[in-house]
């Protein structure tokens, strides 16, 4: 199995981070908002060998530069089913682009299913959204977990559009049982070591809030 090298490119402003995973297929998880050339340079270091970008849910921070990096990675895009769906309607009330003075078109989005992606499980964890995904790799103990859990104990908003308190917890819950070590959140600083527990801090809190 090849060995998991994991570049990042954070969020500057309200764009999300942005993660280039070097594994047995290479991908992108995120697109970010504002950041392509950064992370077309980041990615161009490494390799022109890029499988698919992976979106982890449908919101404008993740997505707005989905479309432009898929032209210049030559890369195409996959997402969830709802997920997909919303994108490749051009759905802005709950894409959320009007909210950041973007319009997303629609973007040509292919399916990604509950399965194993280049040594990645992909999982399902709705709460932030209906259809929200995080990857986890169970040899690296690795988990890229988007919106639905961040460091230090924080998790995803479930006030915008097919968020949901109670599902959110039971993505976490999930996620708790993971055994991980590193983590890679869609927002705010990346976890090397010791990440399980920052995963249960956040499920305490929610469980202390719900």
């Amino acid at each position: 199995m090849s060995k998991v090298n994991i570049h990042e490119v954070l969020g500057r402003g309200y764009s999300s981070n942005v993660f280039f995973v070097e594994s047995e297929k290479n991908f992108l998880v995120d697109a970010g908002m504002g950041i392509s050339t950064q992370i077309v340079n980041q990615v161009r270091k490494v390799s022109e060998d890029i499988h698919r970008i992976i979106l982890t849910h449908r919101h404008v921070d993740h997505v707005g530069d989905a479309k432009k990096l898929s032209q210049d990675l030559n890369a195409p895009l996959y997402a969830s089913e709802k997920e997909a769906e919303a994108l490749r309607s051009g759905d802005d009330r709950t894409v959320m682009g009007s909210n950041f003075g973007r319009r997303i078109p629609p973007l040509e989005v292919n399916k990604l299913d509950e399965r194993e992606y280049s040594g990645f499980k992909v999982l399902k964890t709705p709460g932030h959204t209906e259809d929200s995904i995080c990857l986890y790799h169970p040899g690296e103990k690795i988990l890229l977990s988007g919106d639905t859990v961040f460091s230090h104990g924080s998790v995803g908003r479930t006030d915008l559009p097919t968020g949901n308190s109670k599902e959110l917890q039971g993505s976490v819950e999930r996620l708790s049982r993971l055994d991980v070590n590193s983590l890679y959140p869609g927002h705010m600083s990346v976890v090397r070591e010791g990440a399980h527990d920052h995963i249960q801090r956040a499920l305490t809190g929610l469980k202390f809030l719900l």
